[in-house]
């Protein structure tokens, strides 16, 4: 297969992706409301555009939007961002109509405005996209 010799091993302390930049996958209905939403209100920058995917900035992370013949909204979080101070930003995410999931389940540990506190301490807070993806942003206890 394209001449790989897949028996051999690696080399002893290879860390091939040690220094990739991850990347993550979203599928999307329409790249121009996917742009209006991911560019114009959570604020991440257009890495690159063709007619196959939206390539998106945040961080060092990037997100490849892509178009497939059939859309499929996974029921669980997707991609999230890591952040702090929380509030502010689920606030500041509201106040552009980003409507944040609330979920009974998670009972008084989650606040009115959507930010669950897990055990840990750790503090999540779950959004949509405009195709129904799940995303979440977390503020994580050091």
């Amino acid at each position: 297969m394209l001449g790989l010799n897949l028996t051999k091993s690696a080399p002893t302390g290879s860390q091939p992706l040690r220094d990739a930049t991850p990347m993550g996958f979203l599928a999307v209905s329409d790249f121009e409301q996917a742009r209006a939403f991911y560019e114009g209100i959570l604020g991440l920058t257009v890495f690159s555009r063709d007619d196959f995917t939206l390539v998106l900035r945040s961080g060092s992370t990037l997100i490849r939007l892509t178009k497939p013949e059939k859309l499929f909204v996974a029921p669980y979080t997707v991609f999230g961002f890591q952040v702090n101070n929380i509030d502010d930003k689920v606030f500041a995410l509201t106040a552009l109509e980003v409507k944040f999931e609330l979920y009974d389940w998670l009972g008084a540990a989650q606040t009115a405005h959507g930010v669950w506190t897990a055990p840990s301490g750790d503090k999540l807070a779950w959004f949509k996209d405009p195709d129904g993806n799940l995303l979440s942003i977390s503020e994580h206890k050091v």
